[in-house]
């Protein structure tokens, strides 16, 4: 990989996370714990999971050997606005120490490979930040436009 490949990644972070925080910015009052059903994560836990799954990152990559982590419904109770403005802080935060991680990297630390449980092999540190990380943001910056929809809080993605 090219350092302009490692930037383009690390660009691509950042777009990701912005899309999310998009998402979560459109959350109105009074609707940060909304779930769909009971046994779904909320807006909030969507988010504290996201904060969770960057710092399960950085401590992956530096320790190797790390169990995977969950989201799980009723993780964070939101009682007030000032609190789900200080998680949504922290998520920008956390993504933009997960950027700034990325472009550190190098080629060399990309392919370095490290076993992960939820592959069930050893793959590359490029491999767990593409799919084990960002793929999965993605796929919860998803669950947040469906929230939004049947919230009746935007009609758009």
């Amino acid at each position: 990989m090219i350092a302009i490949d490692i930037q383009n990644l690390a660009a691509f972070s950042r777009a990701v996370r912005e899309s999310s925080m998009k998402r979560l910015r459109a959350v109105e009052v009074g609707f940060e714990n909304w779930r769909p059903v009971e046994e779904s994560m909320s807006f909030a836990d969507i988010a504290f999971h996201l904060i969770e799954a960057d710092r399960w990152l950085l401590k992956k990559l530096e320790v190797g050997d790390l169990a995977p982590i969950l989201g799980r419904m009723g993780a964070i109770e939101i009682s007030n606005r000032d609190e789900y403005i200080d998680l949504l802080s922290q998520l920008e935060t956390t993504g933009r120490e997960r950027a700034d991680l990325i472009e550190r990297l190098d080629s060399e630390h990309l392919a370095r490979k490290i076993y992960d449980s939820r592959f069930g092999d050893k793959v590359s540190v490029w491999w767990i930040i593409m799919r084990g990380n960002l793929d999965h943001e993605i796929h919860h910056r998803g669950q947040l436009s469906v929230y939004l929809r049947l919230a009746g809080l935007r009609g758009e993605s």
